[in-house]
């Protein structure tokens, strides 16, 4: 048996796998759709992601093998990650000089046959491999070598996009960090005046950098993805088995799943930096508005949408469209299977003292708007849970959304200063009762 070389940067190569923050992590089934895909593609009963550090190559994902990691003396992946071949194929283990005494070809799991692709970072450095295996020799198609490259840049791809993840995750709480320790200290040498104006500063810019990694650095990746399971599609769909072809739908959908994520946390995260300039506009004139965008789907869904009245407001006219948008979609996503969509929207100038269990001023004037449906509804207890990001009172298999689409109505409304709750019982809709503040505006007969 032959000892695989070191690594020419093996150092660099085990930083750059610590960076990743990924050995020894659980199972996740992005990673197992790819190692079964790899086996039905090539036909053997073994496919592995692999990560080499310095004792071991370990797992991310087994298919069709039960243990988690073996000695890095005894690993195939780690001559496959210094060989100067595209992929490293051992096409009889039980007669390769390097390899006939192997462990794992002398004993369980039985080697024969070994393929296996490094996955690369973009310097080139490896962190491990995306292998096939069988216990028997043969030869991959060219066809397969080319399924197994692609399938081996997904897995790149996802690794990118966790590391990604944590770096936003650490730089979020790097920068909560320092903005409480700099509002301490400009608190004890300013006025408040000063203080709000760094807060909003410090906002802004983890604003920019939130939609910077959403526009780019997530969107990236992900189109490749969605690009390489379009190859797959258009060259191996036919030659996968029903349960491959299975795995790869469901890889797309998880993509798809992952894109409207992304989108969504851009609208959140756009909600205070975009059309800062207050306008009066007649509350009706914004539901048509949005009525105009939806027109297909409130065709579809047969809805009846009314403004039984209206009132002028004064807002941020493309933030307040935003807030009508996610409200109306919300309200035919969860309407009744036997009944139409019936939307209300109605609007009316009161005064902070008529509500004194609510956090209004009481000297102050309110534009009371309110949004109702004839939908599911949902049980009181969870009012406060609806306006939090990413969380849901359904899962995706009974109604499809990302969590995200109530925050953003809710921050809407914080950022006019203003009010929001809402009224609901199980099977009896939702009503969204908000309030803005505003300054001689009128009421429209």
């Amino acid at each position: 048996m032959t000892k695989a070389k070191i690594h020419p940067r093996e150092k660099e190569r085990l930083a750059l796998i610590d960076s990743y923050s990924i050995l020894d992590t659980l199972p996740e089934k992005d990673y197992d759709n790819l190692t079964q895909l790899a086996a039905e593609i090539c036909q053997t009963p073994i496919s592995l992601i692999t990560l080499l550090d310095d004792k071991r190559q370990w797992f991310k994902s087994h298919y069709g093998l039960e243990t988690s990691e073996t000695p890095i003396e005894d690993a195939f992946c780690a001559h496959a990650i210094t060989a100067d071949d595209p992929i490293f194929t051992v096409e009889n283990a039980k007669e390769d000089i390097r390899f006939k005494n192997n462990p794992l070809v002398t004993g369980d799991p039985n080697i024969a046959f070994y393929a296996g692709i490094p996955l690369k970072n973009t310097n080139g450095l490896s962190l491990g491999t995306l292998c096939v295996i069988d216990n028997k020799p043969r030869v991959l198609t060219q066809s397969q070598k080319e399924s197994l490259n692609i399938l081996s840049e997904q897995v790149i791809n996802l690794l990118e996009l966790r590391k990604n993840k944590l770096e936003l995750e650490r730089a979020h709480r790097k920068l909560k960090k320092f903005s409480k320790k700099l509002e301490k200290k400009v608190f004890q040498r300013t006025n408040q005046l000063e203080i709000k104006t760094i807060k909003l500063e410090l906002m802004i810019n983890d604003l920019e950098s939130f939609n910077h990694i959403c526009s780019h650095d997530l969107q990236e990746p992900l189109r490749k993805i969605q690009m390489f399971i379009s190859q797959v599609s258009d060259t191996e769909f036919n030659n996968l088995s029903e349960a491959g072809k299975h795995k790869l739908e469901r890889i797309d959908l998880s993509a798809a799943r992952m894109r409207n994520l992304i989108q969504d946390l851009m609208a959140y995260g756009s909600t205070e930096t975009i059309d800062n300039s207050l306008t009066s506009v007649s509350l009706k004139r914004l539901v048509m508005d949005v009525k105009d965008v939806l027109s297909e789907e409130l065709k579809e869904h047969k809805t009846v949408l009314k403004v039984p009245k209206d009132c002028e407001i004064t807002v941020r006219p493309i933030q307040f469209k935003q807030l009508l948008f996610n409200l109306f979609t919300n309200a035919i996503k969860y309407s009744k299977n036997e009944e139409k969509p019936v939307i209300k929207v109605s609007g009316k100038i009161v005064s902070g003292a008529d509500f004194p269990k609510l956090d209004l001023s009481k000297d102050k004037r309110y534009s009371r708007i309110e949004v109702s449906d004839n939908g599911i509804g949902f049980d009181q207890k969870y009012e406060s849970k609806i306006f939090e990001i990413f969380q849901r009172l359904h899962t995706d298999e009974e109604y499809q959304g990302t969590g995200i689409g109530l925050s953003i109505v809710k921050r809407i409304v914080t950022t006019h200063k203003g009010h929001i709750q809402v009224e609901s019982n199980v099977g009896e809709g939702a009503k969204f009762i908000i309030f803005i503040p505003v300054e001689n505006q009128i009421e429209l007969k």
